[in-house]
C-alpha cells in the first residue's frame, strides 16, 4: 500500500460536509484505490469508523469551538456583526489546524488532497507542500462567479427586470466589500496562514481549489450563470454512513411525512417539533415522523424507539427520532418538510417526493429560492393550519410531480463516483 496514491479527506464533523466525502470514498475504495485516509475532530469517529476508514483526529482540545462555529445558539444569516464574530472563531483554529495537518504529513504526504470548502486551510497547507488540492464543494451556489444572483442575503431569485439585475450588482458588490473589509482587519493573521489576498489574479476566491472543485449537485437547479472550466457538476452524495438508528413503522393506508432539519440549530429544531405537533392534530390521515438529527457518539441506540406525542390518547400520529438516515428509508415517505440542506434535498429530488423547505440560516435560504423557482415544493409558513394545506396541495399538484420527475430522470444521469473515480485514474496515471 506504501507505493500506492495516497488521498487525504479533510472536513468537519459535520453530516452535510463529511458524509458526502465518506461515500465518495467509499466509492472510490469499491474502485480498487485503497490508500485513503480521513482527517477531522474528534466527533467524526463513529461515522468515519463505521465506514471503515482510517483517520487522524484534528483539534482535539478545541473541538468544542467547531460546533460553536456552525450550531449557533441563534440565526447568523447575513448580520456582518455575527459573521464577523463567527470569523474571527473560526481564525483563532487555523493556525492549531495548519500546523496539526502538515505534522501528520511531514512523513508521508498525501498525493492528493480532497477538502470540504468551510476547510480551506488543508488545501493552503497542500499547496505548501506542493501536494494536488480539489475542493469538495455540497453547496455549488456559495460560488461567487462576477455574474450571479449573490448568496447568503436571505435567498434572493433571479431576476426579472434591470432593477433586479441592479439588485444583483450591487450584491455582489456588497458582498466583495465585506469579505475584503474583514480580510484587512484580519490582514496579519490571515497571511499567516498563507492566505495574502481574498481573490486570485483570475477573479475567484482563494479559499477554493484552483485545479479541481467538485459539485455536489447538478446544473440544473442552480441558477444561471457562467461558471469556471474546473468547477465539474458530478452529481449530489446522499448516503449516510450505518449508525444505529431505529427503523421507522410505516402505517398502511396513510401517508407519511418526514420532518428535519437537519443536524445544527437546536434552537429552530425545537420550534419545528412544536409546529408540527399542531399540525398533525389537524391532519389525522397523515403520519408524522420527526428527526431530531442527533445520532448518537457512543453509538448507542437505547432511546431511538418510537416515541408517540401522547401514548394514553388516541392522538397518535406524531413519532420523534433522534436520528433517520435519509437514504435508508425516505422512499417510504410521501412527503418531506426540511431546512434546505443539500442532503434531504437532493435526497426528495432523487425519490420524487414533494416537500416544504424551512430555511433556518446559511445557504438554506438559497436552496429554498431554488426549490420554488423549479416548482420542486413550496416555502414553509409557520402556521399549522397553512402548512396543513400546502401539504395537501402539493400532494395532489400535478405540476410539482412532473417537474419532480423531470428533476429526477437528470440526477439519474449522473453517478458522482464514476466521475470522481475518472478523474483520479487521470491524473494518476499522468504523474507515472
Amino acid at each position: 500500500m506504501s507505493n500506492e496514491p495516497l488521498i487525504a479527506f479533510v472536513a468537519p464533523p459535520f453530516a452535510g460536509h463529511l458524509f458526502p466525502l465518506l461515500q465518495m470514498a467509499t466509492g472510490i475504495r469499491d474502485s480498487g484505490i485503497q490508500n485513503l485516509k480521513f482527517y477531522s475532530t474528534p466527533e467524526a469517529r463513529p461515522a468515519i469508523e463505521a465506514s471503515g476508514f482510517r483517520w487522524t483526529s484534528l483539534l482535539p482540545e478545541h473541538s468544542h469551538q467547531v460546533t460553536q462555529i456552525s450550531d449557533t445558539r441563534s440565526r447568523v444569516g447575513s448580520n456582518p456583526v455575527r459573521l464577523y464574530r463567527q470569523f474571527k472563531m473560526n481564525l483563532n483554529l487555523m493556525d492549531q489546524l495548519k500546523r496539526e495537518i502538515k505534522t501528520d504529513w511531514k512523513y508521508r504526504k498525501p498525493d492528493l488532497v480532497i477538502a470540504d470548502f468551510t476547510v480551506p486551510i488543508a488545501g493552503i497547507a497542500a499547496l505548501e507542500l506542493g501536494v494536488r488540492w480539489w475542493t469538495s464543494m455540497p453547496t455549488p451556489c456559495v460560488l461567487e462567479t462576477g455574474e450571479e444572483t449573490p448568496s447568503y442575503l436571505g435567498g434572493w431569485q433571479l431576476p426579472e427586470t434591470w432593477i433586479g439585475r441592479t439588485r444583483d450588482w450591487a450584491g455582489r458588490r456588497m458582498i466583495r466589500i465585506f469579505k475584503k473589509t474583514i480580510f484587512r482587519i484580519f490582514k496579519n493573521e490571515v497571511q499567516k496562514l498563507g492566505i495574502d489576498s481574498v481573490y486570485r489574479t483570475d477573479g475567484y476566491e482563494r479559499i477554493y481549489s484552483p485545479e479541481k472543485i467538485l459539485g455536489l449537485g447538478i446544473r440544473d437547479f442552480e441558477f444561471p450563470r457562467k461558471w469556471p472550466s474546473w468547477f465539474q457538476f458530478i452529481g449530489p452524495l446522499t448516503q449516510s454512513p450505518d449508525l444505529p438508528h431505529a427503523v421507522p413503522v410505516f402505517q398502511s393506508g396513510k401517508t407519511h411525512v418526514l420532518v428535519t432539519l437537519g443536524t445544527h440549530l437546536g434552537w429552530a429544531r425545537q420550534h419545528a417539533g412544536n409546529l408540527v405537533r399542531q399540525v398533525a392534530s389537524r391532519m389525522p390521515q397523515c403520519v408524522f415522523h420527526y428527526s431530531c438529527g442527533e445520532h448518537k457518539q457512543d453509538g448507542a441506540a437505547d432511546d431511538s424507539r418510537n416515541r408517540p406525542l401522547n401514548e394514553n390518547s388516541n392522538f397518535s400520529n406524531f413519532f420523534t427520532y433522534p436520528y433517520l438516515p435519509y437514504d435508508q428509508h425516505l422512499k417510504n415517505f410521501d412527503f418531506v418538510i426540511h431546512h434546505g440542506g443539500t442532503g434531504i434535498l437532493y435526497s426528495c429530488l432523487q425519490n420524487r417526493i414533494p416537500s416544504l423547505v424551512w430555511p433556518q440560516d446559511y445557504d438554506q435560504f438559497d436552496h429554498a429560492a431554488r426549490l420554488v423557482s423549479h416548482r420542486l415544493g413550496k416555502k414553509l409558513v409557520p402556521n399549522p393550519e397553512i402548512v396543513a394545506r400546502d401539504i395537501n396541495e402539493l400532494l395532489g399538484c400535478s405540476k410539482t410531480k412532473s417537474q419532480l420527475g423531470r428533476f429526477g430522470e437528470i440526477l439519474d444521469d449522473h453517478n458522482p463516483i464514476d466521475s470522481v473515480v475518472c478523474e483520479l485514474r487521470s491524473i494518476f496515471s499522468q504523474s507515472n
